[in-house]
């Protein structure tokens, strides 16, 4: 009994660590410079097996019914898979205080209303608002992320469309725990600007969060990333190792009591 318990506990963390070279865990925090906006989450990402070549050219357009859709994601997108307990939001003018994030508004993979090859194929609505807000939950680790929305095509709006950051200009869609929806998403490194016109100057990340289905537009200023210790996944394999540790010397007790 103690061979099988104390040979499974390598195997666990080896597995763990299997699955963590699959599925990577980020840090995430985000605040406006006014201090009356914030939030922190943990979110796991994956290998996104949408993402190829044809995103961004005449082959990722697709006409479906009123609409169209993209059959492919960007080459440098990564996919959110889930978010982790301890993730707060806050926005003081809307009265929301460390409110927890719950996890993830799942993708629907709704058809884009413009003939646009940047479409994504995650690109998605969140209908329980009018206007809907759209979203894909995808994540760019480089912060690089694409031109994912074109303005329309008379040369004098130059560049077509905005991009750079850890999301697009779709973004994430996070569930509060008490019932609200929270959309963060990418203003943009690069922004588009009308020929002619002064720079657009954003924060580089904004949100929209959905109170009673009424949406609230806001700037949640810039978004630091950090990735977990290695100490913290060394001390989860050990943790499991002591659980095994635990449930053995209780086995034995139990034994001793029985005979």
């Amino acid at each position: 009994m103690t061979t099988r318990i104390f040979a499974a506990a390598p195997l666990l963390g080896a597995l763990m660590f299997a699955g963590h070279a699959q599925a990577l865990t980020y840090n995430l925090s985000f605040g406006s410079s006014d201090g009356g906006l914030s939030g922190s989450v943990t979110i796991t990402v994956a290998p996104d097996p949408k993402a190829n070549a044809a995103f961004g050219t005449a082959a990722n357009l697709v006409p479906s019914g009123p609409g169209y859709v993209g059959i492919a994601d960007p080459l440098n997108a990564s996919l959110i898979t889930g978010v982790a307990p301890g993730g707060v939001f806050t926005d003081l003018g809307l009265g929301i205080i460390d409110e927890p994030i719950t996890g993830l508004y799942a993708n629907n993979y709704a058809p884009h209303f413009a003939p646009d090859q940047t479409i994504p194929y995650s690109f998605s609505y969140y209908t329980a608002l009018d206007p809907t807000v759209s979203y894909d939950n995808l994540f760019y680790t480089g912060g690089d992320s694409p031109q994912t929305c074109s303005i329309p095509s008379p040369p004098s709006l130059l560049p077509p469309g905005n991009y750079g950051g850890y999301f697009d200009n779709y973004g994430v869609m996070f569930t509060l725990a008490n019932g609200d929806v929270v959309n963060l998403y990418s203003n943009g490194d690069i922004q588009a600007t009308q020929l002619g016109a002064e720079p657009v100057t954003l924060p580089p990340y904004g949100v929209v969060v959905d109170v009673d289905g009424v949406p609230h537009y806001d700037y949640a200023g810039g978004l630091t990333l950090s990735v977990p210790e290695p100490s913290t996944w060394a001390m989860m394999v050990l943790g499991f190792a002591g659980l095994g540790f635990t449930g053995y010397r209780k086995a034995r007790k139990v034994a001793a009591i029985a005979a």
